[in-house]
């Protein structure tokens, strides 16, 4: 079976599923990419090379010189439309409904008669459109959870944003969202001793450590984590603060004098175990976070949860026996739960146990078997 599978740019998190799904489904697959990369992603465009296990297109690549001019979406929306005329795939999968090539997909597929499913970390929680806006969404969304032969849930936030636009059980499917959890286990566990000496040079060994890690933009929240850390016994607690973003400097200032947080900048991602070994607990009060994998890779590494309870992996992932779910976004919440896990270090280990043995459920096989029963269960009906 020839199935196209499109999504916006390589990362690090969907090419080994997209490897896996190859491998196990026996499809004739093809991942199209809209862009190589993009002005906000820390990761390049090589990620994507052409893999043995799959074909890899980049559409925005594809274009003429004049289309890719004028707009990246504009030329990677005719490449696509062009691939999908000479191609005819059997089955489309489109991660995202709202950008110019995902809709154009769509409506090929309901034009043409193949069948498609719709995969996306869209979040209940998070849906936020409100007038003419929220009208033509609710229009669009029905439209495509009548006609789409599968919706692919990440999780439940993401399963009740399906529902909520009319989506029936049996064409709402789960496959858990995931990282490498091996990886990112195995690779903490060796680079140990590296970490030991980071914490050492950082002057902040010893310490309860706490870490975010994601863009430093606004709704992610960080200036609650720096007001709450600076409130906390500097002796006994310290913020690592990993990304980079337009916040920055505003976050660095409000910082300033505080020598127990650290400020690492844009880490890569092959070296994130290792600031994971330095922590004990991950915390992302991010008011808008449709799913956040940070939470799985921190999980697997074995780290204790501060999160909030409207973010997607928190409804899932995190509850009393591993972490703390914050209930708002106040800087005293934040300061009582880092509080919490940095004063009871037996309370903290347990937290981290069971974080490890929670994330094994949602691993990238099992997100792998959640997508390929999707697509060929709905092929039954």
């Amino acid at each position: 079976m020839r199935v196209l599978l499109l999504t916006n740019i390589p990362t690090p998190y969907n090419i080994p599923v997209f490897r896996r799904v190859s491998l196990d489904s026996g499809w004739r697959l093809t991942v199209c990419y809209v862009s190589s990369t993009n002005r906000e992603a820390a990761w390049p465009g090589a990620l994507a090379g052409t893999s043995p296990e799959y074909e890899t297109r980049m559409l925005d690549q594809e274009g003429v010189h004049w289309e890719r001019f004028l707009g990246t979406r504009l030329a990677a929306t005719r490449a696509l439309l062009a691939r999908l005329r000479a191609e005819t795939p059997d089955y489309l999968i489109v991660c995202g409904y709202r950008g110019l090539p995902q809709v154009a997909a769509l409506v090929w597929a309901i034009a043409a008669g193949t069948r498609f499913a719709v995969l996306g970390d869209s979040n209940i929680y998070a849906d936020c459109a409100a007038g003419i806006k929220r009208r033509l969404k609710q229009c669009w969304l029905g439209f495509l959870t009548r006609r789409a032969a599968a919706l692919i849930a990440i999780g439940t936030a993401n399963r009740r944003f399906w529902e909520s636009y009319g989506a029936r059980p049996e064409k709402l499917f789960h496959a858990p969202f995931a990282v490498d959890n091996e990886l990112f286990a195995r690779a903490g566990a060796a680079r140990r001793a590296e970490a030991a000496a980071m914490l050492q040079r950082l002057g902040i060994a010893g310490r309860t450590v706490f870490i975010y890690v994601g863009r430093l933009v606004k709704s992610k929240g960080v200036d609650l984590i720096i007001r709450a850390a600076r409130r906390l016994p500097a002796a006994g607690v310290a913020l690592i603060i990993v990304g980079d973003g337009p916040e920055r400097q505003a976050l660095q200032r409000l910082a300033r004098g505080s020598a127990n947080i650290v400020f690492a900048g844009p880490v890569a991602n092959q070296d994130l175990p290792v600031y994971y070994a330095m922590a004990g607990a991950l915390v992302l009060p991010s008011d808008r976070e449709p799913w956040g994998l940070v939470v799985n890779e921190a999980m697997a590494s074995g780290l204790a949860i501060i999160a909030h309870r409207h973010c997607g992996a928190t409804v899932d992932l995190v509850g009393k026996e591993n972490g703390v779910v914050l209930e708002s976004f106040s800087v005293d919440e934040l300061e009582a739960a880092m509080g919490l896990i940095a004063s009871d270090g037996l309370l903290r280990q347990r937290m981290q146990s069971q974080s490890r043995q929670a994330i094994q459920d949602w691993s990238i096989p099992g997100f792998a078997c959640g997508i390929i029963h999707a697509v060929e269960s709905s092929l039954c009906r």
